[in-house]
């Protein structure tokens, strides 16, 4: 099969199958001449931004937007003979009436990657062109799991799509390394993410109690330095500021860390399964993550076996500090969560599990 998706390379080959994408930013680089580009300078980059919206992008399909259309174009002349199509709500969707038009025997997917509060802003407003629907978080809120609500907007085909690490990520060590590798690391925790106002508030709270026991690390506004302004604001003065790393580097400060921290956006959390759930695992760090009594992670790792858990910044502090008096359930947590990550969570496995589920779409289509 031949699939258009979000990799993390252009272009890759699993089995018998062809995965690709589009990059944004490269696409317009490549295709605008110089005037172009001075034309459209930063909406030109902001593009790809707004493409977020829905409204925005119904608005730049209906004005017939040159840079809009022009991208249309070269998605339809490099992926119409396409077996699926595979849209993230927020990230790459392409108006339904284009899909609806050009690709008529593609099988058409949405893959829901955020939280629950972005469904009906970025995913449901297109829906009705789809053929089914893929999501990486199994809770949705106190009331639907994410299959549920999914099913209530019309999707009669839906599958749980881990968010894994890619097989390009992944740790080149083994159990055994990792093992006498965990001797060696610090014993303090760490938290990697970006900027996000929801979080913020709670990070600085977590820091506040923490204290150097904790580092975090991400991209902040203002260098770094907003996460000291705003916890002035909050009347929870830091000094620290949060330092920004690329993903090779994160990689490598995993690999010195014992301890991670993990946050959703919601808090509660709503929205169970992101990256860095399985970030963290692969890297061998003892997690400790926010869940909430409908979050549905106990489907995803085992509490107490392979993560701990919390429901407050102040059951974080207590998991966290717990983690770091008692070595050998610190050891526990990061060997288990590491050997199911291994065993359930391998990025190019579930991707052939999620082709075969295609094929079986396609035969029935």
């Amino acid at each position: 099969m031949k699939i258009f998706m979000q990799t993390p390379v252009e272009k890759i080959e699993i089995q018998n199958h062809t995965i690709s994408h589009i990059d944004y930013f490269n696409f317009l680089d490549k295709k605008t001449t110089f005037s172009d580009k001075l034309r459209l300078g930063v909406s030109g980059s902001s593009l790809f931004g707004r493409l977020r919206n829905p409204e925005y992008i119904n608005k730049l399909y209906l004005s017939d937007d040159p840079g809009y259309i022009k991208y249309l174009n070269e998605f339809k002349d490099r992926y119409h003979d396409y077996d699926v199509i595979v849209m993230n709500p927020g990230v790459d969707l392409v108006h339904p009436e284009f899909l609806y038009k050009n690709f008529p025997n593609s099988i058409k997917c949405l893959h829901f990657i955020d939280d629950p509060h972005t469904t009906y802003s970025y995913g449901l407003p297109f829906s009705w062109v789809f053929d089914c629907a893929t999501y990486i978080s199994p809770s949705y809120n106190v009331n639907f799991t994410m299959k549920e609500i999914l099913k209530l907007a019309g999707f009669k085909k839906t599958k749980w799509m881990p968010h894994c690490v890619t097989n390009i990520n992944r740790p080149k060590y083994g159990i055994k390394e990792l093992e006498k590798q965990l001797i060696t690391r610090n014993n303090k925790a760490i938290y990697v993410g970006s900027y996000y106002s929801g979080k913020n508030q709670r990070l600085i709270h977590l820091k506040k109690e923490l204290k150097n026991n904790l580092d975090i690390y991400g991209r902040y506004p203002l260098k770094g330095f907003f996460f000291p302004f705003s916890s002035f604001a909050l009347g929870k003065p830091l000094l620290s500021r949060v330092k920004s790393i690329s993903n090779t580097q994160r990689d490598n400060y995993y690999d010195e860390y014992s301890i991670g921290v993990n946050m959703h956006l919601s808090s509660p959390s709503l929205e169970t399964g992101n990256a860095r759930l399985y970030e963290l695992a692969y890297r061998g760090l003892a997690q400790v993550v926010d869940t909430s009594p409908f979050s549905l992670l106990e489907n995803i790792f085992e509490p107490e076996k392979e993560i701990l858990t919390y429901t407050n910044i102040e059951e974080c502090v207590e998991q966290v500090k717990r983690l770091q008096k008692d070595k050998d359930l610190r050891q526990k947590i990061a060997l288990n969560s590491y050997n199911r990550a291994l065993k359930e969570y391998n990025y190019k496995d579930k991707l052939i599990d999620l082709f075969d589920w295609f094929k079986s779409i396609q035969k029935n289509k």
